[in-house]
């Protein structure tokens, strides 16, 4: 570990400093206003409550206190008993993937977390601080303890022995080894079969016993992500811009399907230190079985003038369906017209999501040998534009976006042909009303996209 001794040795006087300014911050502005109108009284009594604070956070008072009762009074861990109840007094155990798990199980393994979680006796919780002050911007005293920083252990005490014996004490608090695990009543405990196909009958299996634990350094990721995600000032700046015409447009995150779980009631302290900083909120993902579909994947003929053609009809049939079916129903009410508009949008999302792989995957230059109107060819090869030779196609693809209307207007054709044919008693009442409906969902749809950065048409 690359740091400066003097950093390292300045560590413990450091965090002592941050505490006493914290824990005292109001009593000293007290004595500033105390001083500056003159009170005696009030200043000899700041300046004795200050003293023992002072006393408190010295090196001499603190290490010894954090050495010989917190760290005794604090069990640290990624995984912790009280999550799965409050009242479990089981072990908590610390994480440490030492054989290869598959990136497609997702858990603790999966992250580099610099969290660690602790609960216990909440008077103790100092320890935890103390463990999690950050010495520089990639280091933190718990670091120094892992690695036996020698300039941090000379800073314990000037007694040698008595600074190893801190440290052990310490390291020995952080690494939470554990040879004879203890579980509790308030623990859930599933039997694991371990011969299954072995056993004739059933008092000749074998079972292991599973402790499930709350990986609270997990989830306490996930919560920090999430939330920094949702609230971040540029994801909050780039929502509120979408309804402003002048504003600059850029991508913002929304999450939808987000629920919590409140884990320790009214006081999240009693569970763990992280649990408490979460206010015992933890976000719940959607947990469902894959949906499996038939496959109606796009393939572009050389031959075809336009991709809203027969082939893009039997991609996005099921959602054709569900506009046909809305249109089925003569009811004019609000679910009715919500359901036809989320059915053109399935259509839409399908329709950009086949330009997109075309526009991605196929190699600069293939429009030139396929009968494409023109307009599509700048739209889906836009690599074409960076070649050699093609300098109109870059400057008409560049100088104006008359043909995004082209698209739009090709799009509201073809959607109006379908519902002609399929409607045909009604095809009469599908007409330019219907054609400008189409073209401005088709708008609407390529803002969003927009918004999102993905710009369909750049």
């Amino acid at each position: 570990m690359d740091i400066p001794p003097e950093l390292a040795s300045g560590a413990i006087k450091a965090f002592l400093a941050s505490q006493y300014d914290k824990k005292t911050e109001t009593e000293q502005k007290q004595l500033v206003k105390a001083i500056e109108s003159n009170d005696s009284v009030l200043i000899d009594s700041l300046n004795e409550k200050l003293a023992v604070a002072q006393e408190k956070y010295s090196i001499t008072s603190f290490i010894p206190d954090a050495a010989t009762r917190m760290a005794k009074q604090l069990n640290f861990g990624t995984h912790i008993s009280k999550g799965i109840h409050p009242d479990a007094k089981g072990d908590n155990v610390s994480f440490d993937a030492e054989n290869y798990l598959p990136n497609t199980l997702v858990g603790t393994h999966s992250i580099v977390s610099r969290y660690i979680d602790a609960n216990g006796n909440a008077a103790a919780l100092p320890l935890a601080a103390f463990f999690d002050f950050e010495v520089n911007e990639t280091i933190k005293i718990r670091d120094l303890i892992l690695t036996d920083n020698a300039d941090f252990i000379a800073s314990l005490t000037s007694h040698k022995e008595t600074s190893d014996t801190y440290h052990q004490t310490f390291k020995t608090a952080l690494q939470n080894i554990i040879t004879e695990p203890v579980t509790h009543e308030r623990n859930k405990q599933t039997l694991w079969v371990t011969n299954a196909y072995q056993g004739v009958d059933r008092e000749q299996l074998d079972y292991i016993n599973v402790i499930p634990l709350y990986p609270s350094v997990l989830t306490h990721e996930v919560y920090q992500r999430i939330n920094h995600l949702k609230f971040s000032d540029e994801n909050k700046a780039a929502r509120d811009n979408r309804f402003k015409k002048t504003a600059e447009q850029r991508p913002y995150v929304s999450l939808n399907q987000l629920a919590t779980i409140q884990l320790g009631g009214t006081k999240p302290q009693n569970v763990s230190l992280l649990m408490s900083k979460q206010g015992g909120r933890n976000y719940l993902l959607p947990s469902m079985p894959p949906i499996i579909k038939r496959d109606y994947a796009y393939h572009l003929s050389k031959f075809a003038t336009s991709i809203f053609s027969t082939g893009m009809e039997y991609n996005v049939r099921e959602a054709l369906d569900s506009i046909f079916k809305s249109v089925k129903n003569s009811r004019n009410i609000v679910d009715i017209r919500d359901a036809r508009k989320r059915a053109i949008d399935e259509v839409l999302y399908q329709v950009f999501a086949n330009a997109e792989n075309i526009r991605t995957t196929l190699p600069a230059g293939w429009s030139k040998d396929y009968d494409l109107d023109r307009c599509e060819k700048l739209w889906l090869d836009p690599k074409r534009a960076d070649m050699t030779g093609e300098e109109d196609f870059k400057a008409e693809r560049e100088s104006n976006d008359s043909w995004h209307g082209q698209i739009m207007h090709r799009f509201a054709r073809w959607l109006n042909t379908l519902l002609q044919a399929e409607f045909k008693a009604l095809a009469r009442d599908f007409g330019d009303a219907e054609h400008l409906e189409w073209e401005r969902e088709i708008e609407d749809m390529k803002k969003r996209y927009e918004r999102a950065g993905k710009g369909v048409f750049l």
